[in-house]
């Protein structure tokens, strides 16, 4: 398939107040963002709670995933986890259910050496005919990839790209540097997704266009068209609306979807909705910006 680009949403997963996949809203919410513009959608990542989910929720939502989204957007699988052989059964899963690449953190809350953690990319890797795509995200994985792995990494020749979340710019522009041209760097941090595409990353993952494909999509146009202005301008305004989207964890992009027409559910243990209260604020900040 084509490198990833553009916008990826990293989707929410839509659970019942017991914590069971809501299946019923899995279509409409992919309707709602394949309508909204973007490019492609990632399965149980950060923002789709894969690491609180069971093996077999995480597999149906591939299941559903794919089957709702008909080819209309590129599919991204997480199939990350804390082991190996977890991670490899969840990649083999992924791909007989027909996503388009599978994605993985390091493993996380153990300490494992870089050669481990090469290692473990590895045997993921050979797992799967898909194309696979790093994750790093150490402040939540506590474990980096740092650009001297992603080196190594290259080696495997289905492993074709690395998402970085780490927050930290120099660290994708050490990516860019370092890593071959037609190797695809994505940016993971939505405060700097024009200037990471600037220096050459290929597009963006984010939680933040859960409820906004559409603000999001536009922004990407903007950049494309080739006016900084412009594409300065709604940086800054991607800025303030991510902003309001922080409290509680991920509880406000199911919020957000609600708020346009769409019902995701709620979050899954230990994770928690909103108060009526912190929905009311959300709602007076959201419509301040002219974003409902």
């Amino acid at each position: 398939m084509e490198p990833l680009s553009g916008i990826i949403t990293a989707l929410v997963t839509p659970f019942t107040q017991t914590g069971e996949l809501k299946t019923e809203s899995i279509k409409p919410l992919i309707d709602f963002q394949v309508k909204g513009g973007v490019d492609g959608l990632f399965l149980c990542g950060t923002a789709g709670l894969g690491t609180v989910m069971r093996t077999d929720q995480r597999i149906e939502m591939f299941k559903q995933s794919v089957k709702a989204a008909m080819g209309r957007v590129k599919l991204l699988a997480h199939v990350g986890a804390s082991s190996t052989e977890e991670a490899i059964i969840l990649a083999g899963e992924a791909e007989k259910a027909g996503v388009d690449a599978v994605g993985a953190v390091p493993p996380y809350f153990m300490k494992p050496d870089e050669e481990s953690i090469i290692a473990h990319f590895k045997s993921i890797a050979g797992a799967t005919k898909l194309p696979v795509y790093i994750y790093n995200i150490p402040r939540q994985a506590l474990n980096a990839v740092t650009p001297n792995m992603m080196l190594k990494l290259i080696e495997v020749p289905n492993i074709k790209g690395v998402k970085d979340s780490s927050r930290d710019f120099i660290n994708v522009l050490n990516y860019l540097r370092v890593l071959p041209e037609d190797f695809t760097v994505i940016c993971g941090t939505d405060s700097y997704i024009y200037p990471a595409m600037v220096m050459g990353a290929r597009g963006a993952i984010t939680g933040y266009a859960n409820g906004f494909p559409d603000v999001y999509a536009d922004f990407l146009e903007t950049i494309k068209s080739g006016n900084p202005e412009a594409a300065k301008q709604k940086q800054f305004d991607i800025n303030v609306l991510r902003s309001k989207l922080q409290k509680p964890p991920l509880a406000s992009h199911y919020e957000a979807l609600r708020l346009r027409g769409v019902d995701a559910g709620l979050p899954r243990a230990p994770l928690r909705g909103m108060t009526d209260v912190e929905r009311a604020v959300l709602k007076k900040e959201l419509e301040k910006l002219g974003v409902l």
